[in-house]
């Protein structure tokens, strides 16, 4: 049987290749951001480091990382020591400190506690009150050496110190006696950052011990690649992001593949209905049928899983090269390149492969003998009337989705109406042949000559087959349609509202410290400076009985806002801005349930919980985020720290010419935070890239279902060819069918896309029309069409070159 139906089963095996191949790439990433861990350096000798939990636990979802220390108590190192086994512990302290002085002036480096160096370098002097000891690539780039004086501002203001040492230290930064680092690094009172532990016995037998003598506090242990992450938060943090992007694509990528194959097999079985019929005459149970073209198709498509599979693993190198150059991966972060992402790749195609096999191959097993024979040549005269339901009703929740935007304001919209057009595919699929049939209909009347008449009976009697075509061919366009205008209309909204919000004259950057930013206000001809930082806040609410968290990226000022931004507001005073206060996006209070005088429990980015209150609502909350947070929020709780930003009114010179006198600060016209990116980002890159891969695929999953249902064709032409139609008549009824097919797939991919897209532009633009390069949708369009005439017009040509008795015989 496969021998006689290679065409459609190589279909099959195409759609498996390209699927495990986009697979076997996600994969990775998810078990990159599962497993991988940054390689520690500066406590690199420390065999095992104990931290407090750095990451918000939820029930039956990731954990989430948080971007900042949570603390733990430093007297913890004594109890530590006492353990047997361990040969030293200390408390490390670390802070952020400015350059002020010397070849590197502006230079941002960590500072840390001497004590945990000290464990492992007893040939250093420690440094004493007003000393530093500075590493060798620091002092170096510095031009610093023993003796020198060196200024530093930190985040509690500048002073002056002595390099007593310059020692031979991993990682980047300098020292200071623990006392000044712990008041430098501005946690509560008797908190440190982690704990250090040297050992002098097997490390796993020591950390057990520790495990058992700190059971109950919910501080944890860690050793081996682990430490990376308790020792720089930001590995952590990046294999969290690692982690959401492969979800977020497995969810497109896995309905895709489903989509694509699944179209592929039922090519496959549709060709090989006359077979299976023949096999049901002769006494085959429907179980033996349906276990027969699962088994065939599972043997096929394992010849496109192992290249897919070698294939994925390339696409996943460059793939993740690329975020480690945008940023979104850390550079040193070890790509995790194992054979479970091979296996999981494989599991889940042939998963699919086997459920496919046995959905299309259903009919052919369960209808009588006698019928199956019947049907081997034709379709069903009429669809089913429950696949039909089923789809229109799928039509209706697509409707729904698409017309959110007009009821459910903020980023939910948004993402409601990227969905229906995935929903509505799914809903022409069900549907399509009952539309196909009706569209016909009236097309059926108005033939004038007898090869459109053909075209019209063919694409009506073989509904199933045109709306399988056209259904993965308006996935395409829908599909390109839709993420390019969502991110498009995301992006001039953020952007319209950051230009109308904006009111700061000149933005300083650089780490700006409160007595800088005290200097500035000061500054004359300077109106207000109010400074910026940036963080995120985790929303906790109570789903189904278990507490919930939503990480929430924010923007934190200082008191003036108002002076600086104007967000819209909505309801309250910006002004009071101050102490535990927030103000929120008014959609989003909306969808919260608060209101002005409220309070909401938030999570800082530290792990400390706080109960806000909410002080003002505003309605540009693409622009400036869902939440804005008093400074005095953070600071009051997390200690101080340097801001990241100051926005400034008033004379833009005189903002410049105190930024020069301050190393490391720079100005820039204007309000420049929020930012607005001038050109792609590198989300937007990714998006891209992404969409091309997807639209790609299925692209090449539509050519190779044409070509093979065209291909079974040879039986019709045949036919034709002996009732006396020549080649250029069944040419020019092809290209007819081909015409219907690329109206109805272009228009199909255009309604389910176009519409939530203008729905989304009008309401949050006011342009009823959607957004992003106009050229996408012709381009789109005329690919499409390309692909369908290619892979239609060339398998008919070369059936056609075959003389007819050959014809006849390829075709039984």
């Amino acid at each position: 049987m496969a021998r006689n139906r290679i065409t459609s089963l190589i279909a099959v095996a195409c759609a498996v290749f390209g699927g495990a191949a986009m697979v076997t790439a996600t994969a990775v990433v998810g078990e990159t951001g599962l497993g991988s861990h940054l390689a520690p350096e500066r406590l690199a000798e420390a065999e095992i480091l104990v931290s407090a939990p750095q990451r918000h636990p939820v029930v039956e979802d990731p954990d989430i990382p948080f971007p900042e220390r949570q603390t733990l108590p430093a007297d913890l190192a004594a109890d530590i020591a006492a353990v047997p086994g361990v040969a030293g512990a200390a408390a490390d302290f670390t802070f952020t400190a400015r350059l002020d002085g010397g070849n590197a002036a502006g230079t941002v480096i960590e500072g840390h506690s001497w004590d945990t160096a000290a464990l492992f370098d007893a040939s250093t002097p420690a440094p004493g009150t007003g000393e530093i000891v500075l590493d060798a690539e620091t002092a170096e780039a510095a031009g610093l050496g023993p003796g020198d004086g060196i200024t530093l501002t930190t985040a509690n203001g500048t002073a002056e110190y002595t390099a007593s040492a310059v020692a031979d230290l991993p990682g980047q930064g300098l020292y200071t006696d623990a006392a000044t680092a712990r008041a430098l690094a501005g946690h509560g009172e008797g908190q440190a950052d982690l704990i250090a532990v040297d050992v002098a016995a097997d490390t796993e037998t020591v950390a057990a011990d520790l495990r058992t003598a700190l059971s109950g506090t919910g501080f944890e242990v860690v050793t081996g690649e682990a430490r990376g992450d308790a020792e720089t938060l930001a590995g952590g943090t990046a294999r969290s992001e690692l982690l959401e992007l492969a979800i977020a694509l497995a969810s497109t990528i896995v309905l895709l593949v489903g989509f694509i194959t699944g179209g592929a097999i039922s090519v496959s079985v549709a060709g090989q209905r006359r077979d299976l019929a023949l096999l049901r005459a002769v006494g085959a149970t429907p179980r033996q049928v349906r276990r027969l073209v699962a088994a065939q198709a599972t043997i096929v498509a394992a010849f496109g899983l192992v290249p897919g599979i070698a294939v994925g693993y390339l696409l996943a190198e460059r793939f993740t090269a690329f975020l480690a150059e945008s940023g979104t991966m850390p550079e040193g972060l070890p790509v995790a390149m194992t054979p479970i992402s091979g296996l999981i790749a494989a599991a889940l195609l042939l998963a699919t492969v086997q459920i496919a096999a046995r959905a299309a191959s259903m009919r052919a097993s369960r209808v009588p003998a006698t019928a199956a024979v019947a049907e081997s040549r034709i379709e069903p005269r009429e669809p089913g009337r429950v696949r039909t339901g089923i789809g229109l009703l799928v039509f209706a929740m697509a409707l729904t989705q698409s017309l959110m935007p007009l009821f459910v304001p903020g980023e939910a919209a948004f993402a409601s109406a990227a969905t229906s057009t995935l929903t509505a595919v799914v809903g022409l699929a069900l549907a399509g042949p009952a539309i196909v049939r009706v569209a016909l209909r009236f097309t059926k009347r108005r033939s004038e000559t007898a090869v459109s008449w053909l075209a019209a009976n063919n694409s009506r009697a073989y509904a199933r087959r045109t709306a399988g075509a056209a259904g993965v061919l308006a996935l395409a366009v829908g599909l390109t349609i839709t993420q390019v205008s969502a991110q498009s209309t995301f992006s001039e909204t953020a952007a319209a509202e950051i230009a109308d919000g904006a009111r700061a004259d000149a933005t300083v950057t650089g780490p700006i410290s409160a007595d800088d930013l005290a200097a500035l206000d000061r500054e004359s001809g300077v109106e207000a400076a109010v400074g910026v930082i940036e963080t995120t806040v985790l929303r906790t609410y109570d789903l189904a009985g278990d507490e919930a968290a939503d990480p929430i990226p924010a923007f934190a000022f200082s008191p003036g806002i108002e002076q600086v931004a104007d967000l819209d507001p909505r309801d309250g005073d910006l002004a009071d801005l101050t102490g535990d206060a927030v103000a929120l996006d008014a959609a989003t209070a909306r969808v919260w349930g608060a209101d002005v005088g409220d309070t909401i429990g938030l999570i800082l980015a530290d792990g400390t919980r706080v109960d806000a209150e909410v002080a003002a609502t505003y309605g540009r909350g693409f622009g400036f985020g869902t939440v804005v947070l008093a400074a005095d929020l953070v600071t009051g709780h997390a200690g101080p720290r340097f801001y990241d930003a100051a926005l400034a009114t008033g004379d833009e010179a005189a903002v410049a010419a105190w930024a020069a006198a301050a190393p490391g600060l720079a100005v820039e016209a204007g309000a420049t935070v929020p930012y607005t990116a001038t050109g792609m980002t590198p989300d937007q890159w990714l998006n891209v890239m992404v969409t091309l891969v997807l639209c790609g695929y299925v692209m090449l999953g539509a050519a190779n279902s044409l070509v093979a249902a065209t291909a079974r064709r040879r039986g019709e032409f045949a036919g034709l060819r002996a009732a006396g139609a020549t080649p250029r008549q069944v040419r020019a009824m092809m290209r007819r069918e081909t015409r219907f097919l690329c109206a109805l797939a272009i228009g199909a991919g255009l309604a389910v896309s176009v519409l939530p897209m203008t729905l989304l532009s009008l309401v949050f633009l006011g342009e009823p029309w959607p957004q992003g390069p106009l050229w996408v949708v012709p381009a789109v369009a005329a690919l499409t069409a390309l692909v369908a005439s290619a892979a239609i017009a060339i398998p008919t040509r070369k059936a056609l070159k075959l003389p007819l008795t050959t014809l006849v015989a390829a075709a039984e």
